[in-house]
């Protein structure tokens, strides 16, 4: 017969004080929610805060950027030739699209003035024409060899043609040249300052503009390569100068010098020939 011991066995026994089970404050705040099969929520408070990342933080320009830079590190999209015979070929074709480029195409327009339109250049002229087009087709077929002497005999020939010289840097054509028109000579000036001139036409000062006028043509007719300076510290004043010496087809520049603004003025040609009509008097006939 087999008796009972008096007290419990220890895996019956009741947990002592000091060993019973109690959850840890962060746990006891949590509130009671019920749980959900196959998915454990996150623990606050048992993992520290993740740093932000630093690509979040940017704009989506400065990302856009970032990936574009990368691109272009990694060379995704910059094309190159595997081989000899593709190198070559690369190599003719950006040669002939510089001979292109270098043989026709309008000249800019100075000071950003884009009154005129421009014209189309040749290389936009070939793409429209479809015996160019062809021609063009024909020799992008051809293997790197025949292109290089397509292309050296095209150099050859450019070169034994005589070229057309215009005049030469500081030659005068205006004595020959009826374009020298006031209208031709306000058109000269560029856009923004000829906006400014007819809007304010009222309201400029005359006197002021006249007595410009009269300063530039006594300095220059005496001094025609000579540099003429004046310190101006009136935006407007700088201004009606700088309109005078365009309508003229003088060069000007301001610029600071000892805290002050400083304006040159110079002749682009060998002679000074004045307009005809002033343009105190063309302001004053429209």
């Amino acid at each position: 017969i087999a008796f009972l011991p008096a007290s419990p066995p220890p895996f019956l026994a009741p947990a002592s004080p000091s060993h019973s089970l109690v959850a840890p404050p962060e746990f006891r705040s949590l509130p009671d929610r019920p749980a959900r099969a196959g998915r454990l929520g996150p623990l606050q408070g048992c993992l520290p805060p993740l740093a932000s990342s630093q690509v979040k933080r940017l704009s989506a320009s400065r990302r856009k950027q970032h990936f574009i830079n990368q691109a272009v590190r990694n060379s995704d999209l910059v094309p190159k030739a595997k081989g000899r015979k593709s190198l070559q070929r690369l190599e003719n074709t950006q040669y002939l699209l510089t001979l292109m480029e270098a043989d026709g195409g309008p000249p800019g327009l100075e000071d950003g003035d884009l009154t005129l339109p421009a014209a189309p250049g040749i290389f936009a002229e070939a793409c429209n024409n479809a015996t160019y087009v062809e021609v063009w087709n024909d020799f992008m077929n051809r293997s790197g060899e025949e292109q290089e002497r397509v292309l050296r005999y095209l150099e050859n020939e450019g070169q034994s043609k005589p070229r057309r010289r215009g005049p030469g840097r500081g030659e005068d054509r205006r004595r020959e040249d009826p374009a020298y028109t006031p209208h031709e000579c306000f058109q000269r000036i560029s856009r923004r300052l000829r906006s400014v001139l007819k809007r304010s036409r009222s309201r400029i000062p005359m006197e002021t503009l006249e007595s410009w006028e009269e300063r530039l043509l006594r300095f220059f007719s005496v001094s025609p390569q000579a540099v003429y300076t004046a310190m101006l510290d009136n935006s407007f004043e700088r201004l009606l100068l700088h309109a005078v010496c365009q309508y003229m087809d003088l060069i000007s520049a301001s610029a600071d010098l000892e805290g002050r603004r400083q304006m040159k003025v110079s002749n682009r040609h060998l002679d000074f020939l004045p307009p005809g009509l002033l343009l105190s008097a063309y302001l004053e006939q429209q």
